[in-house]
């Protein structure tokens, strides 16, 4: 599938090399935030064994936006380069990526948010979560859960998961609070919270 407006092509990514440039563009973008450092290698494998789960924008022969999908229900990751911001690429790639899951039978997609992109993703039809994780580092994430429900979290509707033996809080409520985000996180050291986005498809 290929799209087509305002002279920049949007298509699958069909080498390596692509996915290489593509993950570079990513690199640029997200390059600094953790999730991004955490993820990058085993992204970048991804991409360069199967670039057809790339959805890529390109200018003149440059790569200047792209879209990631694991194949199964997650967008992983997107990027457009700041210059081309504002154009609706971002939109245009993340529909193609929707798609190919699409076409792979999955009916929901997933995906991870910077604080930047919540209102983004909310434009797009995804339904925002608010997930608190506790970096590897906290000693006793389980007296910070105590503190987080007996205080800040106190009457609100919050599910307790487990995620690679580290534990999790997923905050029900379906509406962006940035003050209570704040707060969770000036709890301890080592809490991170973030919305999560999630689409039917």
């Amino acid at each position: 599938m290929i799209m087509r407006g305002r002279g920049i092509e949007i298509r699958g990514a069909g080498t390596e090399a692509e996915a290489d440039e593509a993950v570079a563009v990513l690199d640029a973008v997200l390059g600094a935030t953790r999730g991004w450092q955490l993820n990058r290698a085993r992204q970048l494998e991804l991409y360069r064994n199967a670039p057809e789960l790339l959805s890529i924008a390109i200018d003149n022969g440059r790569i200047i936006g792209c879209v990631g999908c694991d194949g199964a229900n997650g967008i992983e990751a997107v990027a457009v380069r700041d210059e081309y911001r504002g154009q609706g690429l971002g939109r245009r790639l993340l529909e193609r990526a929707e798609g190919i899951l699409r076409d792979r039978g999955v009916t929901a997609a997933g995906l991870g948010s910077l604080d930047g992109a919540v209102e983004f993703y909310l434009s797009c039809g995804y339904q925002a979560k608010l997930l608190i994780q506790f970096a590897p580092e906290v000693d006793h994430p389980e007296l910070i859960i105590d503190e987080l429900l007996a205080d800040v979290l106190a009457g609100r509707d919050v599910v307790r998961r487990d995620w690679q033996g580290h534990p999790q809080l997923w905050l029900q409520e379906r509406t962006i609070d940035w003050d209570l985000k704040r707060r969770i996180e000036d709890v301890a050291p080592g809490v991170v919270a973030q919305y999560t986005m999630s689409k039917q498809l």
